[in-house]
């Protein structure tokens, strides 16, 4: 070895930290695991040899525990995140997700009980645990015959609701300052770009690889997958919004032309919700959250988006007249098709989806006035009629998250978590902070937790744990801000 390799091996070896280590060991043991589910179709319970070091890493390394959640849940989404363990003819609903989780909190635990840390506990936060433990008495009611139709479901809406939502509680104390939030953010975004490679083999393979998971109700074909859509959606919101903290960065250029790919992912997955929340958030934020020289610079990123648009619009144009018969003509053609009806969809009762959610979202209400107050509680199904459609359906599967969320709990405690997420919501936009990041994570924070509670009201989202996890790591975001913020006020204080 020559000595310029062994100085990139030492200086690669000193950036490297221990949760860097963390999340490579992680990462190589789920990707083995994955290899052999691909292989043998499932997961063997003996492939849990490969989960305990996992387990054990992310116990010891709460931090890389939560950067390995971060990255294998944007690329491997429902594989790593919803793939159970067989146990002979049984499948347990135990995944590589919760594995990992649970090692990240049963860490932060034990060094809670060592630096004899305590949660940060406020009126909002109290008002949050007193919602996970009535969630958790639903879910033992479901256990012994209260509403629960199938106790797995009940226990599944109670993993969703309580298991995933412990993370706004352990988030302060897993990223402690505003170096641990930069590598956090960095490594969230690094997932995303990574993630560019399904965009890629979409395009190649003239469909988005594992499309089939979540079929379009019409026709058309898409270029990337519903879940990995929403993490684009996630992250183009969040850079966007922020560009005045960037703006002046070497990377800029890149970081444009990575917002624009992830803008032809998110139109090419034809997953018309997140176009209309995406624009009324990129609105609220416009009208709420910038400044005159925000709003002016957002002025003219809107330009330089617009003139893209028009020049791809018109490439795609040239090439279906140039070449209509060829392989390109043909696919260019169909993918401008496609788009252009997706969007003079919206809105159209002849359109099957929007008919099954209406039809759905009514049984869901004349299921709701049996018991308005208290809700039917977890794991039952409504019947449903829709034209030739007659089916039960469960009510996590409604496609409405806040109606779910209604139906299952009932009215009052709908409200207890809206008033938690309200004053939530408006502690951070009321918190003021000079930290460039800090001001930056913000805007970023408040804007994608707008855009999440516009597209919960069309897809279950707080009830798919692949896209509900990132609801409640931008919450424990907003925690983790408002923790630095007050620590930065007494630390100037002091001085």
């Amino acid at each position: 070895m020559s000595m310029d390799q062994q100085s990139i091996f030492q200086k690669i070896k000193e950036r490297i930290t221990k949760d860097d280590a963390t999340f490579l060991l992680i990462s190589v043991c789920f990707f083995l695991v994955f290899t052999l589910r691909m292989i043998l179709g499932f997961i063997p319970w003996y492939l849990t040899l490969l989960m305990i070091p996992m387990f054990l890493a992310s116990l010891l390394r709460p931090k890389g525990g939560l950067f390995s959640i971060l990255f294998l849940t944007v690329l491997f989404e429902r594989f790593f995140t919803l793939e159970g363990i067989q146990l002979g003819n049984h499948l347990l609903k135990l995944y590589p997700l919760d594995i990992v989780l649970l090692g990240v909190y049963i860490g932060v635990f034990i060094r809670m009980i060592h630096k004899r840390w305590t949660l940060i506990m406020n009126t909002a936060n109290l008002i949050l645990l007193f919602f996970f433990l009535i969630a958790t008495l639903y879910f033992v009611s479901s256990v012994i015959g209260f509403g629960s139709q199938s106790t797995l479901v009940a226990f599944s809406t109670w993993k969703n609701y309580v298991f995933y939502g412990m993370i706004f509680f352990i988030l302060p104390s897993v990223l402690e300052n505003i170096a641990d939030v930069k590598y956090f953010v960095r490594y969230f975004i690094a997932s995303v770009m990574c993630a560019i490679i399904f965009l890629v083999i979409g395009i190649l393979r003239g469909g988005g690889l594992w499309t089939e998971f979540t079929p379009l109700s019409t026709s058309g074909i898409r270029l990337l997958a519903f879940p990995h859509a929403f993490y684009f959606s996630l992250a183009f919101l969040g850079l966007f919004v922020t560009e005045t903290f960037w703006a002046n960065s070497r990377y800029r250029a890149f970081f444009w032309v990575i917002l624009a790919i992830w803008m032809f992912g998110i139109l090419g997955s034809l997953m018309r919700h997140m176009w209309i929340g995406m624009f009324l958030a990129l609105c609220f934020s416009y009208i709420v959250l910038f400044d005159h020289l925000l709003r002016t610079r957002v002025k003219k990123m809107f330009l330089i988006a617009f003139s893209f648009g028009i020049i791809l619009f018109l490439t795609s144009f040239f090439l279906t007249l140039t070449m209509p018969n060829s392989t390109l003509g043909h696919f260019t053609q169909s993918i401008v098709e496609t788009v252009s009806t997706r969007f003079s969809s919206i809105g159209k009762s002849t359109d099957t989806s929007i008919s099954w959610r209406g039809s759905t979202w009514n049984s869901a209400f004349s299921a709701l006035s049996e018991s308005p107050f208290l809700g039917l509680g977890f794991g039952v199904r409504i019947p449903v009629e829709s034209g030739d459609y007659h089916d039960f359906v469960e009510i996590r599967n409604i496609h409405n998250s806040w109606l779910a969320l209604l139906v299952q709990m009932g009215i009052v405690n709908f409200i207890l978590f809206f008033i938690f997420l309200f004053s939530l919501i408006w502690k951070t936009f009321r918190v003021y902070t000079t930290h460039p990041f800090l001001s930056a994570l913000r805007i970023a924070l408040l804007t994608v937790i707008v855009y999440q509670g516009i597209v919960f009201l069309a897809q279950p989202y707080l009830e798919t744990n692949l896209m509900g996890l990132f609801f409640w790591l931008s919450l424990g975001m907003m925690n983790v801000l408002l923790a630095l913020v007050k620590e930065e006020v007494r630390n100037e204080k002091e001085v």
